[in-house]
């Protein structure tokens, strides 16, 4: 498992032809795409994404036809108390955003606002 440093970026997947989880005229992700979800009843142990450095675009997207991504800064989600950690599993980039404030729509809010797309980097040339 990989130390997440401060300046690391984390990117989250979003299905953005669900409309529960829409990304909004503001080019913003809904604040759906940051909640955690109930599994049998129990919250799921965090937000999955992938650790940027340790990944590619393509294998991170999987499908953008259906998916975009939206990266975050890790220092910039541990102002809000939360935590970032690369457990690798089912890859090594797999990481997780942990902590007691994901369970409050206003994190949620707050991690979509500090979400950036990342740009299909073939068009970047």
């Amino acid at each position: 498992m990989e130390r997440i440093e401060d300046n690391d970026r984390l990117w989250r997947r979003i299905d953005f032809r669900n409309p529960d989880f829409q990304i909004k005229e503001d080019g913003k992700p809904a604040s759906s795409n940051f909640t955690l979800k109930k599994i049998n009843g129990e919250f799921e142990d965090g937000l999955s994404v992938d650790l940027e450095r340790l990944t590619t675009y393509e294998d991170s997207i999987q499908d953008e036809e259906r998916f975009r991504l939206f990266a975050l800064v890790a220092g910039d989600v541990r102002t809000l108390d939360l935590d970032c950690i690369n457990n690798g599993l089912p890859h090594p980039a797999h990481s997780l955003i942990t902590g007691e404030l994901l369970q409050k729509k206003s994190t949620a809010r707050k991690l979509a606002q500090l979400s950036i797309q990342v740009d299909n980097p073939r068009f970047n040339v």
